[in-house]
């Protein structure tokens, strides 16, 4: 009974956060109607960090990071930050429906590369139907045979998916030697950091006053971002890493839905077709051969 209850707290922990995900894409989206994409990175990360340094204090945490190589270290904390902005800038710039499919092709596509060539791991039978669905979805999403269309907002996510992979390649390696909360600190300050300096370089306001509805919608934004990393650690102890990849990308599902039903983004036909390859590609990278 007890496993039983263990796995249900695992499999609802991660099917949340794909809620949580498919929830951030459409606050961004809600925000850019105030803030342009830095400012609600800013935002987003100030947040997390107050958040964050609040738990670091009461939970009398350590940071532990003179364990970890300063290399390492700098590629883990630029990469997912640069991520995430360059993921606002797809929302600012298409659909979220478009956001969250081409940034999950672009992670599909990137893992595998790095998984190959830094990790020795095989491109499986299943990985090769993977990255056919793929290649279909791109095909869907640009229309190549009629009028190729490459959207600046797909070409951001697809950077945002490539910079994920690498965040999370790095995660892999400096969790083991760091606190958590240690990392979370260090991880949002480089975010507030480095929006910041693009926003001063634009002569840019890093806040602007918001009126009570959006502030509070843009605390929960930052709020939800800790949410995300605590349900990762109690998601992925009871369900195993095939099976929680698959939950966690229920985003495919919920980032569109939500769009739709909040925002009222009704994707078109293509995208449709192209969104529903892009789950097949990611059922098939987590099957097991």
């Amino acid at each position: 009974m007890a496993k039983q209850n263990n796995n249900m707290i695992g499999i609802t922990s991660l099917l949340t956060i794909g809620v949580l995900f498919g929830l951030s894409g459409v606050i961004a989206k809600y925000l850019s109607t105030y803030l342009n994409p830095y400012q609600v990175v800013v935002f987003r990360f100030s947040v997390a960090f107050i958040i964050a340094l609040i738990i670091f204090f009461i939970t009398r945490a350590k940071l532990n990071l003179s364990k970890v190589r300063k290399s390492t270290l700098a590629w883990f904390a630029f990469s997912f930050p640069a991520s995430v902005i360059f993921f606002t800038l797809a929302i600012f710039n298409t659909t979220v429906s478009l956001s969250v499919f081409s940034f999950y092709i672009a992670t599909l596509i990137s893992s595998f590369i790095i998984g190959k060539v830094h990790f020795g791991e095989p491109i499986t039978r299943n990985k090769k139907i993977s990255l056919l669905f793929i290649v279909l979805a791109v095909v869907a999403f640009t229309n190549p045979f009629q009028s190729f269309v490459l959207q600046l907002g797909f070409l951001y996510g697809l950077i945002s998916g490539v910079l994920q992979s690498i965040a999370s390649s790095f995660q892999k390696i400096v969790s083991t030697k760091s606190s958590r909360i240690g990392l979370l600190l260090f991880q949002t300050a480089v975010g507030v950091f480095i929006a910041s300096a693009i926003l001063l370089s634009q002569n840019q306001p890093l806040f602007v006053p918001l009126a009570f509805t959006p502030l509070v919608i843009g605390i929960i934004f930052g709020g939800i971002f800790l949410a995300i990393s605590y349900l990762f650690l109690i998601g992925f102890k009871y369900v195993n890493l095939n099976v929680g990849s698959i939950l966690v990308s229920s985003e495919l599902f919920f980032g569109p839905f939500l769009a739709l039903l909040l925002l009222r983004e009704v994707p078109t036909h293509l995208e449709i077709v192209g969104g529903v390859f892009t789950v097949i590609a990611v059922l098939f990278a987590n099957k097991r051969d």
